[in-house]
């Protein structure tokens, strides 16, 4: 076909956000979306839009590539409100195991059980949530992001229900452990993917501000439980965390809505898997899994064994938590600016210095209380940037599969963080300083995820140059 001019008629209609359109990546993972350039408009004449054949011919066999801007606010601040409380619900108590950790060892199975195995509790929690993300995602694309949230929350309520009839520690491991970390990993990964189809100028602070519920969560939670084992029982704070998660989190699910109605049906490049970035990126992810948990699972109990009251314990866990909260505005306030790469560079900083130069070095309230502070700072700096750098270097439709993956490799990390811990702790409690087996094993991964954090950022400058 030669290059001549072509007029054609249009009858223009934009659809609204919410009908099935797909909006144009500039920089994706995906084999239909290599770079597109719109054809430039020769001339307007009632209504006709004049091209060439070849460009009518282009546009023809890639219809699905129309832009349609996201509306940056509007209906979509209702959509990270409602995120926010899944983030609440879903990942909140997890910071807050530590509190449940320190009862069950100290009070409900005393002398029956390890740190080690209760650990396992709140690790299986984490890491089935963690490392079911990619098959969330997929399930989410397949059935829709309203209705395999609803059945997380039903799983996860009811994870928390059975949990206030155990009597054994293998049953919390399948009820608070396996049961309440699926319906979690079912549950979350709309917080973490939806906000962002709806952003594009804000889309750091969107994404930021949803990722605060998981460091408010972790603030009212530890209160919650601490504040009401002692006074109802811990079966009780149990059911009553059913009902809570049930009620809110289902309100909020059917508030939130996609702004595209229906998932784009295309497959990943696995050419980008082996991308020397992102795979240095999941590497990161890893053992910052390794080490992320620990100081939240064994604060409580460290507080204790150095002459710390129970409430001093909570009291740090709960500003340690506090801090998080503080990185993850800090980050969210400076990341469309600064960008993720370099939020993570000095968020990776805090934490792996907080722990070798501070924790190990303390033995009192003060010095353990600093340490809660810059290892909380640095910790919610690190989580808040997850799915702004996956959409700024893969693409928004990127986000379900590969924030699934993010988590999935972070959750394999998890199960090699507080179990090892606590063998650590068991085996080191006859040296002068018990927990410097825990302290150092819990520092040198975050030190490894920074070089690797680092090799990303040296890596995207040679690219750039």
């Amino acid at each position: 076909m030669n290059n001549s001019e072509t007029t054609v008629q249009y009858d223009l209609e934009i659809p609204p956000a919410q009908d099935d359109a797909v909006r144009f990546r500039r920089k994706s993972i995906f084999e239909t979306s290599s770079d597109f350039e719109a054809p430039s408009p020769v001339s307007y004449d009632s209504g006709s839009l004049t091209a060439s054949d070849d460009e009518i011919d282009h546009l023809a066999e890639k219809p699905h590539l129309a832009y349609i801007p996201p509306p940056d606010g509007g209906y979509g601040w209702v959509v990270v409100v409602c995120c926010f409380m899944l983030e609440f619900f879903a990942e909140g108590p997890t910071s807050a195991f530590g509190v449940f950790q320190d009862y069950y060892v100290n009070e409900k199975f005393q002398g029956r059980v390890s740190n080690a195995t209760i650990s396992l509790i709140g690790v299986l929690n984490s890491s089935c949530m963690a490392i079911l993300g990619v098959v969330s995602g997929k399930l989410c694309e397949r059935f829709g992001y309203r209705i395999v949230p609803l059945c997380g929350v039903f799983m996860l309520s009811l994870g928390y229900f059975l949990a206030s009839f155990a009597s054994e520690p293998w049953h919390l491991l399948l009820t608070q452990g396996v049961l309440c970390g699926v319906g979690a990993a079912l549950t979350f990964l709309p917080a973490a993917v939806i906000p962002s189809q709806w952003f594009e100028r804000r889309r750091g602070l969107a994404t930021g501000t949803v990722n605060l519920g998981i460091g408010v969560g972790g603030i009212a939670w530890t209160q919650f439980n601490h504040l009401l084992i002692k006074r109802i029982s811990v079966a009780w704070v149990l059911r009553l965390t059913s009902i809570i998660v049930l009620a809110l989190c289902t309100v909020s699910l059917l508030l939130i809505k996609t702004f595209q109605s229906t998932p784009v049906q295309q497959r990943p490049n696995l050419q980008s898997l082996r991308n020397r970035n992102l795979l240095t990126f999941m590497a990161a992810s890893f053992f910052t899994g390794i080490s992320s948990l620990v100081p939240f699972f064994y604060l409580p109990g460290y507080a204790k064994d150095i002459g710390i009251s129970s409430s001093g314990g909570a009291l740090i866990t709960s500003i340690a938590n506090v801090a998080s909260l503080t990185g993850r505005l800090a980050a969210t306030v400076f990341s469309d600016y600064c960008g993720p790469v370099v939020i993570l560079l000095g968020a990776y900083v805090l934490t792996s210095s907080s722990i070798l130069l501070i924790w190990t070095a303390t033995h009192n309230f003060s010095g353990t209380m600093a340490f809660g502070i810059v290892f909380g700072l640095g910790y919610g700096a690190i989580f808040t940037q997850t799915s702004a750098f996956v959409a700024k270097f893969f693409g928004v439709d990127a986000l379900p599969v590969f924030v699934g993956l993010y988590y999935t490799v972070s959750g394999f990390g998890y199960l090699f963080g507080p179990p090892i811990a606590g063998v650590l702790l068991e085996k080191t409690r006859s040296w002068g300083s018990p927990y410097i087996g825990l302290k150092l094993y819990c520092g040198v991964p975050m030190v490894i995820a920074l070089i690797a954090i680092v090799a990303v950022k040296v890596n995207m400058r040679k690219s750039a140059a």
